[in-house]
């Protein structure tokens, strides 16, 4: 079940016994002890369909770059040469990069390796022109912060990818990357989630998919932010966040195990910690266990080396 920040944060106050409270030193404290648990389920799952695309620019005479904002690490890269798309092969080795820059190239040469650093990537030939690169990377979540907003009603059309707003319902591109649901219990497709994909105006969305459902208007919806991990690793964090909260603000050791142990096994009692027991069925251990062998990855191919023949260069003339 897809939860949003504010479900999250209601079960929190329920597991803590302060349902509806608005305490703004509980509050924060939830949202920094979220936010850690959200990072350590994430890379626990490996990063599980949080890959990526997106586009930049080179620069003429520029080697190195910065990484997009969040980004954990660099897949591939591929680069538009009209018609044609090669792909960046990516080095994991200083040496074999300082081979490559030790090499006379000719001036019309193109990018054909990418090299990841810590907080940079370079390009190897440097760029001798402005080419477009499609990145495609695994994504460091933001850490989620925002209540729903369930201002006004909208109106969705079968088939169309288009949300409009009405009754004060005032969109913002800030929505985009979140989640919508209508909560009309009476509206066909309500209960399904949808992600934003555009911001038109203040009163205009754009869904990533068609609304499945029948045309409808003057409906009830939320809009929310998620986490970017499995449906039903969700409620972890909740568990998470209250076994924190009993270990700092409450200073309950006892309560502060019980929730751990569910946040890690699912189980109140069961003390594990041993990842990759398959015995667990439940926790962050289960949904590790789970999706084990399942990924999002758009990987061409990794090579921990250079292959034979890399250190042949190659150029094109664009018109």
């Amino acid at each position: 079940m897809r939860l949003t920040y504010t479900d999250i944060q209601n079960q929190y106050l329920r597991n803590i016994g302060k349902s509806g409270s608005t305490d703004t030193t509980i509050v924060s404290d939830f949202q920094l002890n979220m936010g850690q648990r959200y990072q350590m389920i994430m890379a626990k799952m490996a990063n599980y369909m949080t890959q990526i695309s997106k586009t930049a620019s080179t620069v003429v005479n520029q080697a190195f770059y910065h990484y997009p904002v969040g980004v954990v690490s660099v897949e591939t890269a591929t680069l538009n040469l009209g018609t044609y798309t090669p792909t960046l092969d990516v080095i994991n080795s200083q040496h074999n990069w300082d081979l490559l820059n030790s090499i006379q190239i000719q001036a019309s040469a193109v990018p054909r390796f990418i090299f990841p650093r810590r907080d940079d990537f370079g390009i190897w030939p440097t760029p001798q022109g402005i080419y477009t690169i499609t990145f495609n990377y695994h994504l460091r979540d933001r850490n989620l912060l925002i209540a729903d907003y369930t201002t006004g009603t909208v109106t969705v059309t079968q088939n169309s990818q288009t949300l409009t707003g009405a009754g004060g319902a005032t969109f913002t591109p800030a929505m985009v990357g979140r989640w919508l649901v209508i909560s009309t219990a009476t509206a066909p497709g309500e209960g399904y989630w949808y992600r934003i994909s555009a911001y038109v105006s203040s009163t205009e969305l754009t869904l990533e998919t068609s609304w499945e459902g029948s045309t409808g208007s003057g409906l009830t919806y939320r809009i929310g932010q998620t986490p970017e991990i499995p449906e039903e690793g969700h409620i972890l964090l909740s568990d998470g966040a209250t076994a924190d909260f009993y270990a700092g603000l409450r200073g309950d050791t006892a309560k502060a195990s019980l929730f751990d142990n569910k946040f890690w096994t699912g189980s109140f009692s069961n003390t594990s910690r041993k990842e990759g027991d398959t015995n667990i069925k439940g926790g962050l251990i289960g949904l590790v266990n789970l999706y084990g062998d399942r990924n999002n990855s758009r990987i061409i191919n990794r090579r921990p080396k250079l292959p034979g023949l890399s250190y042949q260069t190659w150029g094109t003339t664009l018109s």
